[in-house]
């Protein structure tokens, strides 16, 4: 298997959304859980986008620090944005609409159908999440450890066999 470094593949894929073109990359990490897993089974939809788009909310592929990220609008002032992931407690990044590649419209799980980051569903979940910004550090600290126990158990039922 050939090792792409991260800044030529991200070159290629800034290249095909400026052309007009959506891409498809897998996501890994886990600043954006719950809401996205970030264990390399989900796959982003990654599309060009107008300046209109990038409103509180939205799910935006950007450049921060030398890094690419995938987090959420939380505010906009004018040409500048605030980021930050939804498993993300107190980052966020400081960045300007020129520093946006692509807006994230659609989710492909394992097993399920597309998902639209863009129906009032899915506003409203962002929304509902943000409100519990001040207990959300349990909300996630929950969400971990049954990811943890249930990791564990399915490990566990393996080894059984």
């Amino acid at each position: 298997m050939r090792v792409i470094p991260n800044h030529v593949f991200f070159e290629h894929i800034e290249q095909l959304l400026s052309r007009g073109h959506s891409v498809e990359l897998r996501c890994l990490g886990n600043s954006m859980q719950p809401y996205l897993r970030g264990d390399g089974s989900e796959i982003i939809v990654a599309s060009p986008f107008t300046p209109d788009e990038l409103i509180p909310g939205a799910i935006i592929l950007f450049r921060y620090d030398g890094q690419h990220l995938c987090h959420r609008i939380v505010r906009r002032s004018d040409e500048k944005l605030t980021a930050q992931g939804d498993g993300s407690l107190k980052n966020e990044e400081q960045i300007t609409v020129s520093d946006v590649i692509a807006i994230i419209r659609t989710i492909i799980r394992p097993g399920q159908k597309p998902v639209s980051t863009q129906t009032k569903a899915a506003q409203r979940y962002w929304r509902l999440w943000h409100r519990f910004s001040p207990v959300r550090k349990y909300l996630l600290r929950m969400y971990r450890l049954n990811k943890k126990i249930c990791t564990f158990v399915f490990r566990l039922s393996n080894y059984i066999k």
